[in-house]
């Protein structure tokens, strides 16, 4: 099997996932199609194996339960039942296809090397660059939203800047422009811009709430606008983090 035809397959798994899901969230997916769409495509997973290296070959082992649960027959599932038996699925089937589909040839901007830190956003850190090299941009574009979130928190924390209670991005960024000297931009057409990634930033938590892996969301970001995502999130930290480097 070529590769071209392996991704083929392992895209209309996937694709058979999606449409459960749906039908799940109608009220309309049969517990007996479900169980015997997941077997059959579970055993076509694993006929797949030669073709993986063994990491991959791991998480199937991981991922695929020796036991089956025999369904009962006629009953219709809502998401709340499908979402346990087909989440997992779904994210093997993300990680094989990005394991086999070559994504990583989009090359991330890279994280900086921040001024200011702490033990969340470094674990944060570690963890981004361990998923975008092991399991690829959707896996990872939650933990760089948290870097992000923490480094601007931890700025206004230093700087007894006070902002909202459970801020957003687009919140913790207007409380820095607003209050952090080295942020006083000058140049009518950058503050601009800066509002422009301050919106930008408002639809980072949308995606990362109901999008990414942060929460069993049903449906996950595409490598591509995965890896949007994460260079935005490095291109606002490099920004903020030279900036801040500057003494006023």
């Amino acid at each position: 099997m070529t590769n071209s035809e392996l991704l083929e397959k392992l895209n209309l798994h996937l694709k058979e996932v999606d449409e459960m899901f749906s039908l799940a969230e109608l009220g309309l997916l049969k517990s007996d199609e479900l169980y015997s769409t997941k077997y059959k495509i579970e055993d076509n997973i694993k006929a797949y194996k030669p073709f993986f290296e063994k990491i991959e070959c791991l998480k199937i082992e991981k991922a695929i339960s020796i036991w089956r649960t025999e369904p009962r027959r006629g009953m219709f599932l809502d998401s709340s039942q499908a979402l346990p038996q087909l989440f997992p699925l779904q994210v093997l089937l993300h990680e094989l296809i990005a394991a086999k589909d070559g994504q990583e040839q989009v090359i991330p901007v890279t994280t900086p090397d921040l001024t200011i830190s702490g033990s969340t956003i470094n674990r944060a850190i570690a963890d981004a660059k361990t998923l975008l090299t092991t399991q690829g941009a959707t896996s990872a574009f939650d933990r760089v939203h948290t870097v992000l979130h923490g480094y601007m928190k931890q700025v206004c924390i230093e700087n007894s800047i006070i902002y909202p209670a459970d801020p957003t991005l687009n919140q913790l960024l207007n409380e820095l422009k607003l209050h952090h000297p080295a942020l006083k931009v000058r140049n009518e057409n950058i503050d601009q811009i800066l509002k422009s990634l301050g919106n930008v930033l408002d639809k980072l938590n949308p995606l990362r709430n109901n999008s990414s892996l942060a929460h069993p969301n049903a449906t996950l970001l595409d490598p591509e606008e995965a890896m949007l995502a994460i260079n935005t999130v490095n291109t606002i930290l490099s920004y903020l983090n030279t900036r801040l480097m500057k003494v006023e």
